[in-house]
């Protein structure tokens, strides 16, 4: 049997993002990309709502990415 583990972030108003509807504030540094590299390697899906799937889309192509580095690419 497989094992699911789930995991979610959410707000009491359950949206993450500042006013402006950005998630600038959340924006990690080369260790925390690291750091969620790491955690996430052994995901096999991602269930995303529209809005979060949007968000995730740039990863799919992060050559395009200004200023990507190392541990962009492997998050990537």
């Amino acid at each position: 049997m497989a094992k699911l583990i789930y995991f979610t972030q959410m707000s009491l108003d359950g949206y993450i993002a500042n006013e402006p509807g950005t998630y600038e504030w959340a924006k990690p540094d080369e260790e925390g990309f690291a750091f969620i590299t790491e955690l996430e390697r052994s995901v096999g899906v991602y269930i995303f709502g529209r809005r979060m799937y949007e968000t995730m889309a740039v990863w799919e192509t992060p050559e395009v990415i200004p200023g990507c580095t190392p541990a962009m690419l492997e998050f990537a």
